[in-house]
């Protein structure tokens, strides 16, 4: 891994001189690591793909509510005509 470097000057007369400048790189301990920011965003996708998963979960409950309501309707009304049929041939 390469350092960055410092400037530092080698004359050491201040004046309208040319100025000769060397590279000198700068130790490890001055240099500053990069932070990511993956990780949050990883842990955003995660809570994401959570709160996904539990909308659908709602969803999924909902329809088999919605699924046991039109069956069991279905079922009474089989049941009201079946009664129907067996009063009116006790009456016959």
């Amino acid at each position: 891994m390469e350092h960055p470097a410092k400037e530092v000057q080698t004359d050491p007369t201040p004046g309208p001189a040319k100025e000769e400048k060397a590279l000198v790189p700068v130790p490890p301990s001055e240099v500053k690591p990069v932070e990511t920011k993956s990780l949050p965003v990883v842990q955003n996708i995660a809570l994401a793909d959570v709160e996904k998963e539990k909308k659908l979960s709602y969803v999924k409950a909902w329809e088999e509510s919605e699924k046991s309501k039109a069956e069991n309707k279905a079922q009474k009304n089989v049941s009201s005509v079946a009664a129907w049929e067996n009063s009116k041939e006790s009456s016959s």
